[in-house]
């Protein structure tokens, strides 16, 4: 069990919940429901030690974090995972709907088996890896870690369609994002040719269909320099091209990339200079 205050929050919280859940119990002195509900956190805790963490907040030393969560009644307890917050109860609750908050943080058997079928990646042994995702999904169609990581590993083996049908499944993951962006980017590039396209361009530099074609078919390439520099030409030269396809490229090629990514960030600033 882990004291936290406004100034260590993030990190013994937030950081620490990237690894683990953490649960926060928000608290004071004063409060007689904290004295109750206190002790049976802490005992859960002891007894799902390395599974979860518990971290306790005096609210009146620790206005600032209180203040953050909404908090105006205690006790008040949040879960982090992934660095946010997922779940919440307030009040004493008895011990049985304590545990249950509790053992709902916890790593299910799939993803324990899908941290074993990770590994096999690390591995180098992604047609193992694909085989045990596979299982995974047939199992438990409602993982969406396994699920995405499935159509990774699909479109990478090159079974586009069905990659694409996995991802489709769950299209808020940003795993599956990346995969549908790389598809778009795939059957934008698919039947362009390079030295045709470059001629094009000699010709007329102001050709926005030969822009946008050249630069999907560099993105596809994962030349994104040059990539994003001419689909970010083909957006200034005509917004409308197929119904504003280059900047929508673009926005894929970012999410390719990552969001921390400098050519990211760089072409993100240019593109905003462009549409505003």
């Amino acid at each position: 069990m882990l004291e936290v205050s406004d100034l260590d929050f993030d990190r013994e919280v937030v950081e620490r919940s990237r690894e683990l859940p953490v649960i926060v119990d928000f608290w004071a002195p004063w409060c007689g429901p904290c004295r109750i509900l206190g002790p049976v956190l802490e005992s859960l805790a002891e007894e799902f030690a390395g599974q979860v963490q518990l971290a306790k907040l005096n609210t009146d030393e620790n206005p600032i974090v209180a203040q953050r969560h909404g908090i105006t009644s205690i006790p008040a307890v949040f879960a982090y995972q992934g660095g946010r917050p997922v779940s919440q109860f307030l009040g004493a609750l008895p011990e049985p709907q304590v545990r249950e908050f509790v053992e709902a943080l916890l790593p299910t058997s799939a993803d324990q088996a899908a941290d074993e079928a990770s590994a096999l990646i690390d591995q180098g042994q992604p047609a193992a890896a694909l085989e045990r995702f596979e299982k995974i999904v047939a199992e438990d169609p409602s993982h969406e870690g396994s699920t995405a990581m499935l159509a990774h590993l699909l479109l990478q083996g090159g079974n586009e369609e069905r990659a694409e049908e996995m991802a489709n499944r769950v299209p808020n993951n940003q795993g599956a994002k990346r995969t549908l962006a790389t598809i778009r980017l795939r059957r934008a590039a698919r039947e362009a040719d390079e030295s045709a396209l470059r001629a094009r361009l000699s010709a007329d530099a102001d050709d926005a269909e030969a822009e946008y074609r050249l630069g999907a078919l560099l993105a596809d390439r994962a030349e994104w320099a040059e990539a994003l520099e001419r689909l970010l030409n083909s957006v200034r030269l005509d917004r409308s091209l197929h119904d504003d396809a280059a900047r929508l490229l673009l926005l894929d090629g970012f999410l390719v990339l990552g969001d921390d990514n400098e050519l990211t960030q760089e072409y993100r600033r240019r593109l905003g200079s462009v549409l505003f």
